[in-house]
């Protein structure tokens, strides 16, 4: 531990009337805490055990500065000794400051708190986590879309590990187990991939309606909630949020894995390139153009065993199958080369189809009219589809 910068000491030994004097002739002045010889400053720090400083080192340590204002050393040791502190857990860079603060509990009689130091935290390269490592507050990783509780057990496990095979726990299980003498010495570095891994689980776990409500403002950001909620609109999120949340890393995700829903434009489709050569491959266009009959003649696909119904009918009526049949019926309905299973997925369009109109949500185009579209578009560009350009 290096000493703190030397002090002239000129004034350590002036009479209180030759201070009073300076002062009344307009110098100004710097209250210190006058550290005499003696032993080494010793205290038991729950982490790092047993640990001791020489006077030296200590020096003599700034109390009121000479604008009046109280020095941290003195002010920390004032308000936790009024506040009855019993514990003082810190990062390490305070060690320094333990013994300063020891020494004048002493002078004020006072009984010190137990201390303990922690490793600091370091980014993935390997330097003190900041800013530069992206987001450090909690209200960062909130708008990240990260659940409080995948935090709260992800920064548990920061130095600190509680014992068998689980890691990811419940805060009252994190809180029982929980032990200061049990914290590592070393650093901890902060992992995001490990963080987004424990977000995944608690988000997998999340129940349905709170995960309305925590993935309410990411949709309102974007424009695909307008206005206030309705019951409706709660309830239809309720059933396909899980399917989306099962497969990203954060709540900011989500929206990206429901644009099918809300964001389907047939014009956008066929002019993606890959999706346009899609469904130019042989028979494609048939199960299209199929697809948009079928479904032009039957009712809403408001569950898997209508979309499956349908399904098996284009399959008929166009010897395609697997994914000869199934990739043309994705893009035609979905706008999107991939996703979640299709059972789910169109059920979800119908049913998103028929919310009423205060149900909050953006419009959802229905698979009728998603079929007839790209139906509709290929026949107008029939030319370049059957030569394949792209």
């Amino acid at each position: 531990m290096m000493p703190p910068a030397a002090t002239p000491r000129r004034c350590r030994d002036l009479s209180p009337d030759d201070a009073r004097r300076r002062i009344a002739g307009g110098e100004r002045a710097a209250g210190r805490f006058r550290v005499g010889a003696g032993p080494e400053v010793t205290f038991d720090d729950v982490v790092r055990g047993r640990v001791s400083f020489s006077r030296e080192v200590i020096g003599n340590p700034v109390t009121l500065r000479s604008d009046g204002m109280p020095a941290y050393n003195f002010a920390v040791v004032i308000d936790d000794g009024l506040m009855a502190i019993t514990h003082v857990i810190r990062g390490e860079d305070h060690v320094s400051n333990t013994p300063r603060q020891l020494l004048i509990y002493e002078a004020l009689g006072w009984r010190p708190p137990v201390f303990a130091h922690l490793a600091l935290v370091m980014g993935p390269d390997h330097a003190p986590l900041s800013k530069r490592h992206g987001a450090t507050s909690v209200r960062e990783f909130r708008e990240r879309g990260i659940l409080p509780e995948a935090l709260v057990n992800y920064l548990a496990l920061l130095g600190w590990s509680p014992g068998g095979t689980d890691e990811l726990l419940p805060v009252e299980e994190l809180a029982q187990r929980f032990r200061l003498e049990d914290v590592g010495r070393s650093a901890a570095v902060f992992d995001p991939g490990k963080l987004a891994w424990a977000n995944r689980h608690y988000l997998k776990a999340c129940e349905p309606m709170r995960l309305v409500t925590l993935a309410a403002p990411c949709f309102a950001k974007i424009g695909w909630l307008r206005g206030t909620l309705g019951e409706a609109g709660a309830a239809y999120l309720a059933t396909v949020l899980p399917a989306a949340a099962g497969s990203v890393d954060s709540l900011a995700e989500i929206p990206a894995r429901l644009s099918f829903l809300f964001a389907f434009d047939a014009g956008r489709t066929l002019a993606d390139a890959g999706l346009r050569h899609e469904l130019a491959e042989p028979g494609a266009r048939e199960v299209v153009a199929v697809l948009a009959e079928e479904l032009g003649e039957r009712p809403a696909l408001v569950d898997r065993e209508a979309f499956r119904d349908v399904a098996a009918r284009v399959r008929q009526r166009t010897g395609q199958k697997g994914r000869a049949l199934l990739h043309p019926i994705r893009v035609a309905l979905t706008g999107e080369g991939s996703g979640m299973e299709l059972d789910i997925a169109v059920p979800a369009i119908d049913r998103g189809a028929a919310l009423p109109a205060g149900a909050g949500l953006a419009p959802i185009p229905a698979c009728r009219e998603r079929a007839a579209r790209v139906a509709a578009a290929r026949r107008a560009g029939s030319t370049a589809w059957c030569c394949g350009c792209v």
